[in-house]
């Protein structure tokens, strides 16, 4: 006995050894890490001067263009689209909880040595064969389940138009990324040309101030003053050249292109003036927003959850039967050819007390009830706050804009007087440059307050919900979306949101 325990404890150590030796170290999962890793390398080495994997395009490019190859390529998107698939297999998910399962089932068995049975006086009897087999086909079919099927089959339904829901808040997501790296492309090109015409002027004020020197008119303290104020412009150069090449690369992110697309862009940043009513926008937020349709579908999904708990208090009522293929003969062991057996009934299953988990877990259910109507209310608040503080931020880039306008004129006309003055030596060399140096700013911000108004108007299209599909699409538009709806539904307060046309990207106006 003692040799026989040795035996099977050596066999037991073998059969672990091997289990054991079936998962991989960490080295080796590090070693297979490194290696996918060194492919993906070698992969984009030779993509390098070759065709990317990312589309590149070319040309001029407006920025509804933009939003239409983002709707195409944008890789969160792409990825967000793979929950309508996901939604689709919930929904044949939950046909199982109606539908018949039918099982199908195989059997061998070879005995080592058939019993006998001895009757005396008879002599000995064989209990059955050396080969025995049998085929069986189950099936069982549901009856009821205490409302539990319909319920689930409506939470797969509503979990299907949940993800719309996220494809059309992932859409509109993508429009607002879009639209505002493509005006701060536009707002870094325009202060990118002012620096450059900056120093343009900064360039030409040293040469001239380098000339009245010669000429004794100017002193050495003029020219050096006009070479740091170069330098100066210089700097400020290369710092809003690198802020325009980081949002070129931010854009063609969003977009989902290639790197080394080259583009330009053909819109123009304009102000347009706009005068939103708060509760009109309000009004067309809670029809449009996807996060209160989103809100709105989890509540009832919820509500679903909550019957299939309370259905567990009913009993189980399935039919069932199978049909089986057995050799020796089923019926009549002497029998050693096939035979068919079946069998067939109702199942009636009814728990009538499972230590409290159905009311543990009904209470946990309601509670996540409360919780969704809780959450439902809560989005509609950040809603209000997301439009009262766009209008706000509209409001005050309106004004800006307005200033600014309005400043860049006066610095634009102290400069010409200043000059004026210079020649006739009623101004120093240092109130030109300063002059200068206003009207810079004044530019610069004047560029910048457009830029505020702009994407003030997108947080605002954003939060009524208005930049991409309605309520109920079943699919991605074909094409970018219009950012003008804001305009018209100012314009008409009285029109239907679904019925609003359309107008131009907002604060965008084509060369």
């Amino acid at each position: 006995m003692g040799g026989c325990r040795r035996a099977h404890v050596v066999v037991a150590g073998l059969l672990i050894g091997g289990l054991v030796g079936c998962f991989p170290s960490r080295d080796e999962i590090y070693s297979e890490l490194r290696h996918s890793r060194a492919q993906s390398y070698s992969r984009w080495r030779r993509e390098v001067g070759e065709d990317p994997t990312l589309p590149l395009i070319r040309g001029d490019l407006s920025a509804e263009d933009a939003v239409k190859i983002a709707l195409t390529y944008n890789t969160a998107l792409r990825t967000v689209l793979e929950e309508k698939e996901k939604a689709r297999g919930r929904v044949l998910e939950a046909y199982g909880e109606a539908l018949p399962t039918v099982d199908f089932n195989a059997d061998y068995t070879r005995l080592d040595q058939v019993p006998t049975v001895d009757v005396p006086g008879l002599g000995s009897f064989p209990m059955g064969h050396a080969n025995n087999w049998s085929y069986r086909i189950s099936l069982t079919q549901p009856l009821f389940k205490g409302g539990s099927i319909p319920a689930a089959m409506r939470g797969a339904q509503l979990t299907r138009f949940l993800s719309d829901e996220t494809v059309r808040r992932a859409v509109q997501d993508v429009v607002v990324q879009v639209a505002r790296a493509y005006y701060d492309v536009l707002v870094a090109e325009r202060l990118y040309e002012v620096q450059q015409e900056a120093l343009s002027f900064a360039e030409a004020n040293l040469k001239d101030v380098a000339a009245r020197e010669r000429a004794g008119v100017a002193i050495a303290f003029d020219r050096l003053r006009a070479r740091v104020e170069v330098s100066n412009v210089e700097a400020d150069l290369i710092q809003q050249r690198n802020l325009l090449n980081r949002a070129r690369t931010a854009l063609f992110r969003a977009m989902g292109v290639s790197q080394k697309s080259g583009v330009q862009l053909s819109d123009e940043l304009t102000y347009l003036p706009m005068e939103p009513s708060f509760e009109e926008a309000v009004g067309t937020a809670f029809m449009r927003r996807p996060e209160l349709y989103q809100s709105e579908l989890d509540l009832r999904l919820q509500e679903q959850a909550l019957r299939v708990f309370r259905s567990k208090y009913w009993p189980e009522l399935e039919a069932w039967g199978w049909s089986q293929w057995a050799k020796p003969d089923p019926h009549e062991a002497s029998n050693i050819e096939w035979d068919r057996q079946w069998m067939a009934g109702l199942r009636l299953k009814w728990s009538l007390f499972d230590g409290l988990q159905r009311e543990g877990a009904i209470m946990q259910q309601k509670a996540r009830l409360r919780q969704s109507a809780l959450q439902l209310g809560d989005v509609e608040q950040g809603i209000l706050e997301e439009i009262s503080n766009a209008i706000y931020d509209l409001n005050d880039a309106r004004e800006l804009v307005q200033s600014q306008e309005l400043n860049v004129e006066r610095a634009t006309e102290a400069l010409r007087l200043v000059k004026l003055g210079a020649a006739e030596g009623v101004n120093t060399e240092l109130e030109v440059l300063d002059a200068n140096t206003a009207l810079t700013r004044a530019r610069g911000l004047y560029y910048q307050a457009l830029h505020a108004h702009v994407t003030a108007r997108l947080a605002l299209q954003r939060a009524m919900g208005v930049l991409g599909p309605g309520p109920g699409a079943e699919k991605v538009p074909e094409r970018a979306p219009k950012l003008g709806v804001v305009e018209a539904f100012a314009q008409q307060p009285d029109t239907n949101v679904e019925e609003v046309e359309a107008g131009p990207v907002a604060g965008s106006e084509s060369r």
